[in-house]
């Protein structure tokens, strides 16, 4: 996978959210622009099936033996295949070090998805993250946020400060068990974001003090084909947590989707992440599906 290959897997992602609903699919084209973003030009772990209408199916490597996988409701035939090919990959890379396990992703919902991993031998084993939504044919209430922030876009914000507001808050996670989780996130990652396909400047939100520091950030992704857009990343400066910015900024985010068309609204965490899954859950969304971990031993 490479550059090149890159319209043809937001066009899959667009599909697959699209055909699957109002089941969830692995991939919005937001969460592809994120995970790939500084890394287009590097060769990802990733495969794509196609037919003579684009690419069906994708299984992608998001760790040594963890692997997403999705594939539109005409191709879930293609499980089995797909599966062969993540055991085989699993068992040349891993298999010198003795016991080999693969994990793929599955959410709660997806009765079918998790028959077909049943049936291949795999069990579930581990949570992997909540999943919420709200439908935007509803009105968006406001979360009340204390005087002197403001929620602005970055339409012409400066890079340096735009990836210093991410690092800010990701540099610190240790209230959620990540004391040394460090963010690599700077200016010439950001802009590589900027240049992508399905960014928009005006769906990128900060939360602004009046001195005139930002204090909390969200990228929302909008996707006119199946009318969803996501929230992905959402954080917010340690000394100003507790204080619903981030509520507030989502909000914004959420009405700028049901000013563009858009009818639902999702956002997912980590199962560890208590104070996100509290803040969304207490806001404007509603739990919608778990994801967890399916695993089989392949030697």
């Amino acid at each position: 996978m490479g550059r090149g290959d890159l319209p043809a897997l937001l066009a899959f992602a667009s599909d697959s959210f699209s055909a699957r609903a109002p089941l969830g699919a692995n991939w919005h084209p937001g969460d592809v622009v994120w995970e790939l973003r500084g890394q287009l030009d590097t060769p990802q772990p990733i495969r794509m099936w196609t037919d003579d209408q684009g690419v069906i199916a994708v299984g992608w490597f998001v760790d040594q033996g963890r692997l997403w996988l999705e594939a539109l409701p005409r191709a879930e035939v293609t499980i089995p295949e797909i599966v062969h090919w993540a055991e085989q990959s699993a068992l040349r890379r891993l298999g010198a070090g003795g016991v080999v396990e693969l994990s793929i992703r599955a959410f709660d919902r997806d009765a079918d998805r998790i028959r077909a991993l049943a049936a291949l031998g795999y069990e579930r084993s581990q949570p992997e993250g909540v999943q919420f939504e709200v439908d935007l044919t509803q009105p968006v209430g406001d979360v009340a946020a204390p005087a002197g922030f403001v929620v602005r876009d970055s339409v012409s914000i400066d890079p340096e400060r735009r990836a210093a507001a991410h690092r800010d808050a990701w540099n610190d996670l240790s209230r959620i068990g990540l004391p040394d989780a460090r963010s690599t996130f700077d200016a010439p990652t950001y802009e590589d974001i900027r240049r992508g396909p399905t960014y928009d400047p005006s769906l990128d939100l900060v939360v602004e003090t009046a001195a005139g520091q930002l204090v909390a950030s969200c990228i929302v992704w909008a996707d006119a084909k199946s009318g969803i857009g996501i929230f992905e990343p959402v954080g917010a400066h340690p000394d100003f947590r507790g204080r619903r910015l981030a509520s507030m900024m989502i909000g914004e985010g959420l009405r700028r989707l049901r000013d563009r068309g858009h009818c639902t609204g999702r956002i997912g965490t980590a199962h560890f992440n208590a104070p996100a899954i509290a803040a969304y859950g207490s806001a404007y969304f509603h739990p919608c599906d778990r994801t967890w971990w399916w695993t089989k031993r392949l030697s």
